[in-house]
């Protein structure tokens, strides 16, 4: 037998080097700036897209001196890369490449106008040109809608489906070229967002309603060498990787192709299972050498994966689906696929399993641009590592019963395994007497969860800690060592009660809280005013409930 079967979940790995890349200079002026326009909005922020997470613009603010010019330097990874200024409620998309941009806008005209801004610099005329398409584009009755592109798209999957949307995508830009000639840069820029949103659809189609992809498509909805990268590019193949994923999830849960070889596994075990004994080692280099097994041997793997950390779980379900992709798509689409698959499963990560993949999985990519984008986003992920060691070494010390521990400024943990959950809840309540108290029960291995998370601190800090305090219900489960280092890396202000899965069913089934993410408001004196309150990120619902209680 030369291949095993292991099971794919869905949490999955990658890895990169770091490379120097190239910035440009984003300079300008807001002129007439008054007094209250500048306490209102003091600082531009210019924002950028990473390929691998779309869902993530990275911003780089900009403060405004006295006279109000601002300058700032934002890495490019790709050789022409979609940006965003923003400044208040004021917003516009541009083309940039390594040089300098600048952007004056007039602060005595910014409502008034429909084309505040002007360029200057790299591109200046590419992206005046695009300002104005999009005023034009703001007043075009033309624009595809959702319901309507599905039903021309309902029938079979075919090379004609993406047509359909391309052509819808495309009728604004088609009609503002009747008006005026347009820049051929420019025209390939609106052409590339256009294709790529009919992409997007394309693949939301395929995800929902199923259907593979054609194979004549591939080229189309996913250039291997475009040098453009948008935001509509981004969310296209941030689709793609979600459609090979479940398609590859999908083939395996019926059984087809092989599994992970016994070669490929010894190997694995070998490098990262701890306490092999001497034995364990031979047999294992015997199978590496081999890559065969017999069905008798099957225990013996089974074993030393259960005995393992997860960490080799991920590599194992990572090198499958890695395997599994290069029979399915192309090569490029599968170095994307190997960048993905690291890139979204970082933010679950602790920083000690996000390097061990990230170091396994990071020479397979072979795209210089997927490499830095992945190596951008692991730096995020993994930057505070100083700040969190020092939460880990806090916690540790401790021992495993605590009563609001500050790990790091402002994260106060309590945790205690052999306490009942509503006890350590009501601890930590008492605890806050006095205070509006938001509970925010939620799942550190989700996107949403920890989006939650972050939307909750916004909440916080919009009123004093004399008002109101935060409770984070991390559902730590799965990885328990994640949440510290979680709370610890994004300042997640406020008390951190970490139950285990028995004491958080306990407090759930008080607040009557369903599965994944949910809010509840306490009064200053501990009773429950609401269940399923408004969650952190409906803010001005959430805020009107706070405010009416306070």
């Amino acid at each position: 037998m030369r291949g095993l079967f292991v099971l794919l979940t869905a949490s999955l790995l990658a890895t990169p080097l770091f490379a120097q890349t190239d910035s440009v200079i984003v300079t300008g002026r807001i002129r007439n700036l008054s007094a209250r326009l500048y306490r209102d909005a003091p600082t531009v922020l210019i924002a950028r897209n990473n390929i691998l997470q779309a869902s993530r613009e990275l911003v780089r603010p900009a403060p405004l001196a006295v006279d109000g010019s601002f300058r700032v330097a934002v890495p490019l990874i790709y050789p022409q890369e979609e940006l965003y200024f923003n400044y208040g409620r004021i917003s516009t998309a541009f083309l940039a490449v390594p040089g300098t941009v600048t952007i004056d806008l007039n602060a005595d005209s910014l409502f008034t106008t429909s084309v505040p801004f002007q360029f200057g610099g790299v591109n200046a005329r590419i992206n005046q040109e695009y300002a104005r398409y999009k005023a034009f584009e703001a007043t075009y009755t033309g624009t595809p809608k959702p319901e309507a592109l599905s039903t021309a798209i309902s029938g079979p999957v075919t090379v004609r489906s993406f047509t359909t949307l391309t052509d819808a995508y495309g009728k604004a830009l088609a009609a503002f070229r009747q008006r005026q000639p347009l820049l051929p840069l420019t025209d390939r820029w609106l052409g590339s967002v256009n294709t790529y949103n009919a992409a997007a659809f394309f693949y939301d189609r395929l995800i929902y309603g199923g259907g593979e992809e054609p194979d004549a498509l591939g080229d189309q909805l996913r250039p291997a060498s475009d040098p453009l990268l948008t935001g509509a590019r981004a969310i296209a193949m941030n689709r793609f990787a979600t459609y090979a994923t479940q398609t590859i999830n999908e083939d395996a849960a019926l059984q087809r192709g092989a599994g992970l070889s016994v070669q490929k596994l010894a190997q694995l075990l070998l490098r990262f299972s701890p306490r092999l004994s001497e034995a364990e080692r031979q047999r294992l280099n015997e199978f590496s050498t081999r890559n065969e097994a017999r069905n008798s041997d099957l225990r013996f793997f089974d074993g030393l994966v259960k005995r393992s950390n997860d960490t080799i779980q991920r590599l194992i379900n990572y090198d499958l689906l890695i395997q599994r992709a290069t029979t399915k798509f192309d090569t490029p689409s599968v170095n994307y696929l190997t960048a993905y698959w690291l890139a979204t499963s970082l933010p679950a990560l602790t920083i000690r399993q996000a390097n061990v993949l990230y170091a396994y999985a990071r020479p397979r990519i072979t795209e210089s641009a997927l490499g830095q984008s992945l190596d951008e986003l692991y730096r995020l992920e993994t930057g505070d590592s100083t700040a969190v060691w020092a939460a880990n070494s806090r916690l540790a010390k401790a021992g495993p019963s605590v009563a609001e521990l500050e790990v790091s400024p402002g994260v106060f943990v309590t945790r205690n395994a052999g306490a009942s959950g509503q006890g350590l809840f009501d601890q930590v309540v008492n605890a806050n007497r006095g205070k509006l108290i938001y509970v925010l029960l939620t799942t550190p291995d989700t996107e949403a969860g920890r989006q939650a998370a972050l939307d909750a601190q916004r909440l916080r800090d919009a009123y004093s800690a004399r008002d109101m305090a935060l409770i984070y219900l991390p559902d730590t489960s799965t990885n328990p060592a994640l949440w510290p280092e979680l709370a610890t890396r994004n300042k997640l202000e406020g008390d951190h009660l970490l139950l285990t899965g028995d004491q958080l069913a306990d407090v759930a089934s008080r607040l009557r809280s369903g599965d994944g993410v949910s809010g509840t408001l306490i009064s200053r004196v501990g009773k429950i005013i609401k269940r399923n309150a408004p969650l952190p990120g409906a803010f001005e619902e959430a805020k009107r409930l706070i405010d009416r209680n306070l």
